[in-house]
């Protein structure tokens, strides 16, 4: 869902759907790339294995874990529980907040993605 701010150049309101600013034209820092427009947007974790795998992403650095319950501070990662699908984020003092958890794979997925994409991109990768 596109948010609404302010553009840093006009300060004209722009869309985060917006790649720019449709009144002046500069780039739009709050563009959000959509998750499921992007190319070979994986839905399962093996696709999300393998896509950043493909990429050649150093997973490891970013602190991000798939198919694992990984414990240790400052780190999102991925995993099978049963049924259930888990995603979360280890918070620095050790303890974890649970993005989500539920059955559908693609949408844990996707949760992960999206954030994944936004380390990647902050990270100039």
């Amino acid at each position: 869902m596109a948010s609404t701010g302010i553009c840093a150049y006009c300060g004209a309101p722009v869309s985060s759907a917006s790649l720019k600013c449709p009144h002046c034209g500069a780039a739009n820092p709050l563009y959000v790339v959509p998750v499921r427009s992007a190319p070979m947007a994986p839905r399962t974790v093996a696709e999300l294995q393998e896509y950043c795998a493909v990429k050649g992403l150093p997973l490891a650095r970013l602190r991000y874990f798939i198919d694992q319950d990984y414990r240790q501070p400052r780190a999102f990662g991925i995993y099978r529980d049963g049924d259930d699908f888990v995603v979360y984020k280890n918070k620095a003092d050790g303890s974890r907040f649970v993005r989500y958890r539920g059955p559908d794979e693609e949408k844990a997925v996707g949760e992960l993605f999206e954030k994944l994409l936004d380390s990647c991109r902050r990270a100039g990768l």
